[in-house]
């Protein structure tokens, strides 16, 4: 019997670990976020620093950091982006030591580490942060930690690591490079970006030419692919014409003459907005759920995705409830991630005359740069071999150890309670097997899902524009005003963040 209470207070005690407030606290910042009150989500965040706990800071300083930088504290951003580096180096080579007490609770007490990913995407909002407080070189040395992050993958991987380059990290920190004027790295930037979008688009009968391209459905670095934006293809250009690579510009222009017949260079009094544009919610991971029950009597199977607080509450009793009325009980759940609906695809820009607020010229088009949401999924996929064998393992010793347990009290219990006590001890470790079985639901919620670009050269001075969010048949979905300061020869950033769903 003493066997017996050990486990039962195991069993206790791994439910109290396991059911922490996080999941609950994902549904508060969903609704927060949808709203884009970035200072409410922020008060949000810090007031819920202890629904994390210590094994989820690295989460924590993320959504901080993140929600900073829209509300435009740039300053403080950095400063929780820098704790999330601290975090993520710290764990980088740190040996999972918690992963064998997972296999008895869930995945949710291991300390969540980071995916490179989100740790070169910190680099990238961190550089931002930067440029938009004047300080450029600053955010050049973002833009060499990138570079450090994907050969140090590299050289840990041997190459083989899914996520070991990023397209859209390199053009953007091209960009950083070109405007603190280190014009070679901002050359091996764009033409490592080149490298890692697809240009068919542009060649469609023309031979391959495997320096500048890779062409693929596919890429396999980041699990989607995306066309190279034309004004990457002027930027490389650019750079190899300004360092007196010649030939490289030649050929260049000769592959991508289409895109290049169509270029007007910029006046020479011309200085470049920038538009990054945070389009829509990165997709949430949501409880896939397999659940089987059966007595002598009765046989219950459930499979669904759980996907709202509402269906998650009903689901607990639901499973609660035939746990407790089965002889045998088993449950699993893995993560999968789930889309947010959004009506926006992409932007327009309108420039307007502030003195009579008529707009005037053309719309300028935005382009994506980066999907972020479909390398979340793809990242996901890729470690769901895993994931599926850690979970089924779990849920098997469960089943077993509830059977040895309730088996051994009935071998043990008297005539006079009738099996009453083995049953009682049965139900009870079902119920708490469904309560404790729940996927890992944890990452970076407050991302967009989605990254556009617009790039425009402007005369210096005062320029101001309508923003138009526009869905995929170019309807307006609703409009925003900016302006910016554009100064000769320089570039100026703006960032916007759109959702509608």
């Amino acid at each position: 019997m003493k066997k017996l209470k050990c486990l039962l207070i195991l069993s206790a005690v791994i439910f109290i670990v396991s059911c922490g407030g996080l999941n609950s606290y994902f549904y508060k910042l969903e609704e927060s976020i949808i709203k884009n009150d970035y200072n409410k989500t922020k008060e949000l965040i810090m007031e819920s620093k202890d629904s994390y706990g210590g094994k989820n800071e690295f989460l924590y300083y993320l959504d901080l950091g993140f929600t900073e930088h829209l509300a435009g504290d740039y300053e403080q951003s950095n400063k929780s982006f820098e704790e999330a580096k601290k975090i993520y180096d710290k764990n980088y080579t740190k040996s999972i030591s918690a992963g064998a007490f997972s296999l008895f609770a869930n995945d949710n007490v291991i300390p969540y580490y980071g995916h490179p990913y989100e740790i070169s995407y910190v680099n990238v909002i961190c550089a931002l942060n930067y440029i938009l407080q004047g300080q450029n070189n600053e955010a050049v040395v973002e833009a060499r930690q990138a570079d450090n992050l994907f050969k140090k993958i590299n050289a840990d991987s041997n190459g083989k690591a899914f996520y070991n380059d990023d397209p859209f990290i390199k053009y953007f920190m091209g960009l950083v490079y070109e405007n603190a004027g280190y014009y070679n790295d901002a050359l091996i930037s764009y033409k490592s970006a080149l490298k890692n979008y697809d240009t068919s688009i542009y060649t469609p009968e023309q031979q391959d030419y495997s320096f500048y391209s890779q062409k693929k459905k596919d890429n396999v670095n980041i699990g989607y692919s995306l066309s190279a934006p034309k004004d990457l293809l002027y930027s490389l250009f650019d750079m190899y014409d300004y360092l007196g690579f010649d030939s490289e510009a030649y050929e260049l222009k000769y592959k991508y003459s289409s895109v290049f017949d169509g270029r007007v260079k910029p006046a020479r009094n011309c200085g470049e907005l920038i538009i990054i544009n945070y389009n829509g919610l990165s997709p949430k991971k949501v409880d896939s759920v397999i659940e089987l029950a059966f007595s002598k009597a009765w046989v219950y199977f459930n499979a669904e995705s759980v996907n709202s607080k509402e269906q998650d509450d009903v689901n607990k009793v639901r499973s609660a409830v035939a746990a407790g009325l089965s002889g045998d009980y088993i449950k699993v759940a893995f993560p999968k991630y789930e889309r947010y609906g959004n009506q926006i695809s992409n932007f327009a820009l309108e420039e307007i005359d502030e003195s009579t607020k008529t707009a005037f010229g053309n719309n300028y088009y935005g382009f994506a740069a980066a999907d972020m949401g479909t390398l979340m999924i793809s990242a996901l996929q890729r470690e769901n071999l895993a994931i599926y064998s850690k979970t089924i393992a779990r849920a098997v010793g469960r089943y077993v150890i509830a059977k040895v347990v309730a088996d051994q009290v009935r071998q043990n219990e008297s005539k006079d309670t009738y099996g009453l006590l083995g049953a009682l001890t049965q139900a009870t470790l079902n119920v708490a097997n469904s309560m404790l079985e729940k996927a890992d639901k944890r990452s970076w919620r407050t991302l967009p899902e989605k990254i556009n670009m617009a790039r425009i050269y402007l005369p210096e001075g005062q320029h101001a524009f309508n923003v138009k969010y526009i869905n995929s048949f170019k309807d307006v979905i609703y409009t925003n005003k900016i302006t910016a300061e554009i100064k000769k020869g320089k570039k100026t950033f703006v960032i916007t963040k759109s959702y509608r769903n």
